[in-house]
């Protein structure tokens, strides 16, 4: 899985695949994770999307998001299912390369198709 999420943040003639990812990925946690949890984390990413250029302390607020999915993920009732978004989310977060802002593009692409996905699928 790692690997494949990689390949969505850091290639460009993969967003077929990350599509289809993101839509089986909120299909297994629509149930168990609620819109909130994701758009918290989604909000941050945002802030740092809006900035007009990728930099190095940007790069470190994304870093630091981890830790902080980490710290839902003790808080969710259902933690295996915030576990599969949090896995992916880490995996894709450490694809990003600050000296590839085009990689940082590619994560929020893969990140609002997850919550797009969630909601199409009735998250709660």
């Amino acid at each position: 899985m790692t690997e494949e999420i990689k390949s969505f943040i850091q290639r460009d003639d993969t967003a077929k695949q990350m599509v289809s990812f993101a839509a089986n990925l909120a299909k297994n946690i629509a149930r168990d994770v609620s819109t909130s949890q994701i758009r918290n984390a989604y909000g941050t990413v945002k802030k740092l999307e809006m900035q007009s250029v990728f930099t190095d302390k940007a790069h470190r607020e994304l870093l630091l998001l981890k830790p902080k999915l980490a710290y839902a993920r003790g808080r969710a009732q259902k933690k295996d299912a915030f576990k599969m978004l949090e896995d992916a989310l880490g995996a894709a977060i450490d694809a990003v390369d600050v000296k590839q802002p085009e990689t940082f593009k590619r994560f929020c692409n893969f990140f609002e198709a997850i919550l797009a996905y969630h909601k199409a699928n009735g998250g709660k």
